[in-house]
């Protein structure tokens, strides 16, 4: 008899093409069982033998943006970054010098930080003043693509931008830090599957491709292939980047390595160029010489890795669930804490004030969340019940009818965390929105 879990997990690399460690395991199980629950399926082998016959629509969506770690920052990797805005911005403007036009790829974007970043160093390059340039950002996880846009970022997620950058492409929103719209307008945000190679991306080619982060989460042959479709996309003079601890080292013979001092950078080899067969085959950087551990009788396990927001979430509801308000408040705050610009977070801190008695702490938090992210019709409801209270009748009447009347054309967004159980099903969202406006009308 087949473990659910090991299905769910090879449903997931098969899908996303993210290989989840053993240490992961016990998480997939978690969130997958929370959306089980959600999806009215009778348990974890039910939800997983409906998810892998195609039969919970738009199911894919919500479990991927559970698993998918979007923690990230600008300048991630400040090396990387000097090189591009020093070495290789200024040789791309000399090679685009004729078109004055440049394009740009961030494979694998998260809440925006790394398209943000590059967008900043090229406003601020004066050899590009007024060229037509664009970055185009891309990833799996619908709800990182919607924080993306909104451009919302806490303060640790913009703590290493330089303050003259700062202060002129930011602004300040409350504990939030806005990137510009000028700057936003020149990224598009697309969603992509890496593991579904050909892409479907708006250009043919890039000068800069960012694959940072990414590969790590693939098996070997994927790696080759998503690494075989990125050089395809790559121009004949461009660079592409991987995370600081990647290499395509025997994954492909097409892109050399390039060492720029402190971090190393892959191109197609340039006309005329003669490069020794080893760099030619592997294109691996020279990495630092592993140092050769001391005897030990036991072997120390690896620290475990630290919760993400996500983690921290789950542990928040199964405290709640289990009547520990207390610790459940601990593990929101530090959700909120480590991602201040996740609307989950902030949904989840005004549900465990209202159910405290707090209402207008609730209201508070509530109205963060749809501030982040005005399309969540479940937080929405909850927060005309809460204004409703508090004798705020009209405002909590247009609260219910937007409800109303976004579920009823199809749309809204739901939070897979506290869907189906800490708050109603979207459909059960519309009785009870509808119930609320006929009571307000016979009152």
């Amino acid at each position: 008899m087949s473990d659910p879990l090991l299905d769910l997990s090879a449903l997931v690399r098969g899908e996303t093409g993210n290989d989840l460690p053993e240490g992961r395991l016990p998480f997939l199980r978690e969130a997958a069982e929370r959306r089980a629950r959600a999806a009215g399926c009778a348990d974890l082998a039910a939800y997983v033998a409906a998810l892998g016959a195609g039969e919970l629509r738009g199911e894919w969506e919500l479990l991927a943006s559970l698993l998918t770690i979007k923690e990230s920052s600008f300048f991630r990797v400040p090396q990387q970054w000097e090189r591009i805005r020093s070495e290789v911005l200024p040789e791309l403007a000399r090679a685009r010098a004729a078109t004055r036009r440049l394009r740009f790829w961030s494979a694998a974007c998260a809440a925006g930080e790394e398209p943000g970043t590059l967008a900043l160093l090229v406003a601020d390059l004066p050899t590009l003043a007024g060229w037509d340039w664009s970055v185009v950002a891309t990833d799996l996880d619908p709800d990182a693509l919607a924080q993306a846009e909104r451009g919302l970022y806490g303060e640790r997620a913009v703590a290493a931008v330089p303050p003259a950058l700062r202060a002129t492409w930011f602004a300040a929103r409350g504990r939030l830090y806005e990137l510009d719209p000028r700057l936003r307008a020149r990224i598009a945000y697309r969603r992509l599957n890496l593991a579904r190679p050909p892409w479907r991306l708006p250009e043919e080619r890039f000068d800069l491709i960012l694959l940072r982060n990414v590969l790590i989460y693939f098996r070997a042959e994927l790696q080759r292939a998503v690494v075989a479709e990125a050089a395809r996309r790559l121009a004949p003079d461009g660079w592409l980047f991987l995370g600081g601890s990647e290499t395509l080292w025997r994954l492909q013979d097409e892109l050399v390595a390039v060492d720029l001092g402190d971090c190393f950078a892959y191109r197609h080899p340039r006309p005329g160029e003669v490069l020794p067969e080893p760099a030619r085959r592997a294109s691996a950087p020279p990495g630092p010489p592993r140092p050769v551990p001391a005897p030990r009788e036991v072997e120390t396990p690896p620290a475990p890795p630290a919760p993400t927001p996500v983690e921290h979430l789950l542990a928040a509801i199964a405290h709640l669930e289990a009547d520990r308000a207390g610790d459940a408040e601990r593990a929101a705050a530090a959700a909120l804490e480590a991602d201040p610009a996740d609307p989950a977070a902030h949904a989840l801190v005004g549900l465990l004030h209202d159910l405290g008695g707090r209402t207008q702490e609730a209201v508070e938090s509530l109205r963060a969340a749809l501030y982040l992210e005005p399309d969540l019709v479940q937080v929405r409801w909850l927060l005309a019940g809460c204004l409703r209270r508090l004798g705020e009748a009209s405002h909590a009447e247009r609260h219910f009818r937007e409800v109303v009347a976004t579920l009823e054309r199809g749309g809204g967004r739901r939070l897979a965390l506290l869907d189906g159980r800490l708050l109603p099903d979207p459909a059960e969202t519309l009785r009870r929105a509808r119930a609320a406006l006929a009571a307000q009308g016979r009152a």
